[in-house]
């Protein structure tokens, strides 16, 4: 049912306001000379990037109608996201889609939001504004020989905006029947000559799902978040600082296991995960030369999960990070530094969880040394590695090689053959995992257990190991980027990624190894992580831009991935990128005051391990802006248009109860001064 909606109060700055005037005039010439930082922790211009690159730029993530991270990530071609609830996503690039996203690097302005707890990003932790953020950086592939272990199929960098960029009162607000409320108080501006800042104030709200028989989900969520960010500097010399704190409860639905109630065997549990923290940074460039530049980057994170089907947890994080930039005229970009990395947390198990050890403390510390050798015009070499030392494995090394060849101004091409690794996580290394509860006979054993058990049930266990080691990738990739024709822009990338030492588990086979449950109830099989697995998945990424007219402008972004066999045991936990991946945006501006956006996007079947396999779907938003002043914005926005409710994601650990994702309105209003 479609429900009134509310239009509260909300900010268009007077730069965003030029902004969208210039949307559509930002020409395909100016694509190609947009400048990135996060492939080679250097200002490049993107015809000159060998590597997958994407930029969601500001205008993009307005104009796309998304309330959320993970859904704004969905405009970059090659990124998977999936919903598991409300308020809980599945991220990935590539394959491994997973609710933890273990195999994906995250980065907040330089900073590192990847965990090793379980290895990866909680995204109910990153409550940062769609407002405060400049660009998001997608850099699609292995990417740890600059930003190090578990980078291994993509990185990406969300680039908040300058405080110098962000002056004067920004309120936005807007309400609808699947988002809830949502409200954004911000104001900036000059603190002495060559100082700005800027505080913001958030509030976020969303509703219950449905789940698949049509009842309430009961998942809804509720954020609040607040912060800060200084810059300021003169000429050769800038420093930036920032700090935000934050507060979600996001409830769900969890399943456990319950051996003493067939024939489903399992409980479903209503819980309220509970997530806070704070985040500081510090970041100094110094121009020592004309090329010679030094990076400090510093920061620390304190977090509080309580989530209740994986673990109670407190931590700390501290990175510190040293690097120089040196260039040698018509020669050589040089780029390498220092960093390390502390990690401290104390532990409790949850519903599907234990842990042998409370707590734990980790220490990383990395070498990174990248150059980038011209040798005639238009042709680039790049050749880097990094080393990084930690607890768990010792030194990992990480290589990479690419070429580049900029065929003409508007033309290059480019190729890459790079090495990654992820280490394993404390939950690899320390926790059992409790899984759901097999009805007698389901399970298989290669010799028949004593007559006595052979009708009780079996509960499976994966648990920790010690001796659990690194996965590693090798990655293949080439590709084109450049506009053939006047209004066409174009980038294609091929690529071949080779795992092996991937996460599987022991089988268990022999009886011996059945231990008898609570009140000899049940049977428990435990099996181990293990690295025994294999993987090759190819694929092709497609992103075009196309100008139809002044006013008019085509976005497509669409990936094919070709998953093979998994060999060396079970694959455990993740799902695998779906075959296709497609989506198509129109941008028109209806005059100077009104502007439409459309936006369809096809998933294909997504098969996950032990379940059936999700139906493919496709769907539509819509959004129609107006702004009747310079400094306001109106906007209705109408999401998942083209079905009533669709399950996107299982998620298996931990296990939550699928919800359907449901049409949607809501309305929005933008104001500054």
């Amino acid at each position: 049912m479609v429900l009134p909606v509310l239009m509260l109060g909300c900010v268009l700055p007077p730069s965003q306001a030029a902004a969208i005037e210039h949307f559509l005039e930002l020409s395909l010439e100016d694509l190609l000379q947009q400048e990135v930082i996060s492939v080679s922790r250097r200002s490049q211009r993107l015809s000159d990037v060998a590597a997958a690159v994407h930029v969601i730029t500001a205008e993009d993530i307005r104009r796309s109608g998304a309330r959320s991270l993970p859904e704004a990530l969905r405009l970059s071609p090659g990124v998977d996201v999936a919903r598991v609830s409300e308020d809980r996503w599945a991220v990935s690039i590539r394959s491994h889609t997973e609710y933890l996203s273990n195999k994906l690097m995250v980065l907040v302005d330089g900073r590192n939001a990847y965990s090793p707890s379980f290895s990866g990003v909680l995204w109910n932790t990153l409550q940062i504004p769609l407002e405060n953020i400049d660009r998001i950086e997608v850099i699609r592939g292995p990417g740890g020989a600059v930003w190090g272990v578990n980078a291994v199929n993509g990185v990406i960098n969300i680039i908040t905006r300058s405080s110098h960029a962000a002056h004067g009162t920004l309120v936005s607000a807007g309400f609808g029947n699947d988002t809830g409320l949502f409200a954004l108080l911000r104001q900036g501006g000059p603190w002495g000559e060559d100082r700005s800042f800027n505080v913001y104030l958030q509030t976020r709200e969303g509703r219950d799902s449905l789940t698949e028989t049509g009842d309430d989900h009961h998942d809804r969520s509720d954020h609040l978040s607040a912060g800060f960010r200084l810059d300021g500097g003169q000429t050769g010399d800038n420093w930036m600082m920032a700090g935000s704190l934050f507060r979600a409860d996001s409830d769900g639905i969890g399943v456990v296991r319950d051996p003493l109630s067939p024939p489903t065997y399992r409980r479903v549990e209503t819980i309220t995960d509970r997530f806070s923290g704070v985040d500081l940074q510090g970041e100094l460039i110094r121009q020592t030369s004309e090329h010679s530049e030094i990076r400090f980057n510093a920061s620390w994170s304190y977090s509080d999960v309580e989530a209740i089907m994986l673990a109670d947890q407190q931590q700390h994080i501290v990175d510190l990070e040293f690097q120089q930039r040196l260039d040698v005229p018509d020669r050589h970009a040089i780029t390498w530094g220092a960093g390390y990395r502390w990690y401290d947390d104390s532990i409790s198990g949850g519903l599907t969880t234990r842990f042998d050890r409370p707590r734990e403390t980790l220490h990383i510390a990395s070498l990174f040394a990248q150059n980038e050798i011209l040798l005639n015009q238009g042709l680039r070499l790049s050749l880097g590695g990094r080393l990084d030392h930690n607890s768990y494995t010792s030194t990992e090394f990480q290589p990479t090689i690419r070429m580049l060849w900029n065929v003409t101004p508007r033309h290059s091409l480019w190729t890459s053959l790079s090495r990654a690794k992820r280490i394993p996580s404390r939950g690899e290394r320390t926790a059992d995992y409790i899984l759901t509860v097999a009805r007698p006979g389901q399970f298989r054993l290669d010799r028949p257990v004593d007559d006595a058990l052979a009708n009780l049930p079996i509960q499976g266990e994966v648990r920790g190991n010690d001796a659990y080691g690194s996965e590693r990738l090798t990655a293949f990739e080439a590709g084109y980027r450049g506009h053939p024709s006047p209004g066409l822009y174009l980038d294609l990338t091929a690529f071949v990624h080779r795992y092996d030492n991937l996460r599987s588990a022991t089988t268990v086979t022999d009886p011996d190894m059945l231990l008898m449950g609570e009140n000899d109830a049940y049977l428990i099989a435990p099996t181990q992580f293990i690295n025994r697995g294999e993987l090759t998945v190819t694929g092709v990424e497609l992103s075009g831009d196309w100008r139809a007219g002044e006013a008019l402008r085509f976005q497509l972004a669409y990936s094919f991935n070709d998953i093979g066999e998994f060999t060396g045991g079970d694959r455990l936990f993740s799902s695998f990128i779906p075959r296709h991946i497609a989506s198509l945006r129109s941008a028109w501006n209806i005059g100077h005051q009104m502007d439409m956006d459309l936006w369809i996007r096809h998933v294909d079947r997504r098969h996950q391990p032990f379940l059936p396999p999700l139906d493919a779907y496709t769907t539509m938003d819509l959004r129609l802006a107006w702004r009747p002043e310079r400094q306001l914005e109106l906007a209705l926005v109408a999401q998942n248009l083209l079905d009533s409710e669709r399950t996107e994601y299982y998620s298996l650990t931990p296990t939550f109860l699928p919800t359907q994702t449901r049409r949607g309105f809501y309305g929005q209003i933008r104001l500054s001064f």
